[in-house]
């Protein structure tokens, strides 16, 4: 889950097992994002993550109904961040042998919003800081 204030942007995340081990990450953006944008943000870090950890398979879970709209083909993206971001988690759900992507309601995504909201609280001591590289 991703999201957006003036007080700045943060994303957390939650890995799951297929044995249902999990490990949570709270990253805090040190760019402003829209909400969108922390959705596709929280996504793509999700995606690295698994990919450095050797995942061979992915179901990603949102609350996000126009990234997960975006990613299958539903929604079209109709402004060029956007589209860039769609580009870009469709060439790194390459990366792995089975990906997927389904939207969740808000209601079933509570502990990332939770994680979230402690993360943002808690004044840049329980999270990891990514900063966005200029192209």
């Amino acid at each position: 889950m991703g999201a957006s204030s003036r007080e700045g942007s943060w994303t957390s995340l939650i890995l799951t097992s297929l044995e249902g081990e999990e490990v949570t990450y709270d990253f805090r953006f040190d760019f402003h994002t829209s909400n969108n944008e922390a959705e596709y943000e929280a996504l793509l870090t999700g995606l690295h993550l698994a990919k450095q950890m050797g995942v061979e398979a992915v179901a990603a879970h949102t609350d996000s109904r126009l990234a997960a709209n975006h990613i299958n083909g539903s929604f079209e993206a109709r402004n060029k961040r956007m589209e860039m971001y769609v580009k870009i988690v469709q060439q790194l759900s390459k990366s792995f042998k089975e990906f997927t992507i389904k939207q969740i309601p808000r209601s079933k995504n509570r502990r990332a919003d939770t994680l979230r909201k402690l993360a943002s609280t808690c004044q840049g001591k329980l999270w990891l800081k990514c900063s966005k590289k200029e192209a």
